[in-house]
């Protein structure tokens, strides 16, 4: 089935699909009515007929629509998309705060276009759709990547991107984005809080930033290799995924040397671009962080980040 088709849940029925929905019907459908009771004398017996049951109007327009020649809907899947909170763009936070991709005046944004053609690429070629994004230590600039990564994908017309903010040690993405978490994002991965709660959609805005969703959190959480490895957080991940239809699906997680929450999500992503910090980290750190990702995850590509530089922060 198309994406436009999964979207709107619609399908077309052939003959065979006809018939086995007919025969369903039939099998469903009452085929008398039990007779009522009737006054009779003591020695009086009384035969009565059964009634024919007409059925109801559920069933007959069921058997219209499967009987009819012309495109029948199915009942239409909810997309929770368009029903996202639309948050503002501040673009001046975004200048400040060195998303050069969302305003494009910085020249550097060519490489994140590079880097999401040749992503969209890969996802496309193996069928993935979640990408992991680390780095070996902190200070690297890997939540300065995921958020120009992001913007940058959200560019493409009829595209789907969501970005988690998923290190829950140290959040940072609404700051980098400029913009206000509506909650703890752990309450969202226990289920507490519903994916409408928790992620909010980019609104209208005149840089040019489309179909991004982001999950952001605003405090740190105590236990977050756990919460990450939970069976729980696997399913609201998947909900989330069956709710939004995303193309791509961004998480923004700790640094893979520091602990192990990259290692207690392996089996939540499918592959993993590695952020290395420009004078920051050396070679046997990068070696050391592919080992504890695992051979099975593929490394779609090293990020050399020299914007952090000089501007080295606690997040990224």
């Amino acid at each position: 089935m198309s994406e436009r088709s999964r979207r709107d849940g619609r399908r077309r029925l052939d003959a065979g699909a006809r018939a086995a929905i007919l025969d369903r019907v039939s099998a469903l459908e009452p085929q008398t009515k039990a007779p009522g009771p009737e006054k009779a004398g003591p020695d009086q017996r009384t035969e009565q007929t059964p009634e024919p049951v007409q059925p109801d109007s559920t069933t007959r327009a069921l058997r219209a629509a499967v009987l009819g020649n012309e495109e029948v809907l199915l009942p239409q899947l909810h997309d929770l998309w368009g029903s996202l909170r639309r948050v503002p763009v501040d673009e001046a936070a975004l200048e400040s705060n060195l998303v050069i991709t969302a305003s494009r005046r910085d020249p550097a944004h060519a490489a994140f276009d590079l880097l999401r053609t040749r992503l969209l690429q890969a996802l496309d070629e193996h069928g993935w759709k979640r990408v992991a994004i680390t780095s070996p230590t902190r200070g690297c600039g890997k939540t300065f990547t995921a958020a120009n990564l992001a913007i940058a994908l959200s560019r493409y017309e009829n595209r789907r991107t969501v970005l988690l903010d998923l290190d829950m040690r140290a959040p940072g993405l609404a700051e980098v984005l400029g913009l206000t978490a509506p909650g703890p994002i752990s309450d969202w991965m226990r289920g507490v809080t519903s994916s409408g709660t928790q992620l909010q959609r980019v609104g209208q805005n005149l840089l040019g930033i489309g179909g991004l969703a982001v999950g952001l959190n605003d405090r740190a959480e105590t236990y977050p290799a756990e919460l990450l490895q939970d069976p729980k957080a696997g399913m609201v991940l998947d909900q989330m995924q069956e709710e939004l239809a995303p193309d791509a699906v961004l998480f923004d997680l700790p640094p893979a040397l520091n602990h192990d929450d990259v290692t207690a999500f392996r089996d939540r992503y499918d592959c993993v671009l590695m952020v290395v910090g420009g004078g920051r980290n050396s070679a046997e750190q990068i070696r050391e962080a592919v080992r504890r990702i695992g051979d099975d995850k593929p490394i779609l590509g090293m990020v050399l980040n020299r914007a952090e530089e000089e501007r080295a922060t606690g997040t990224g």
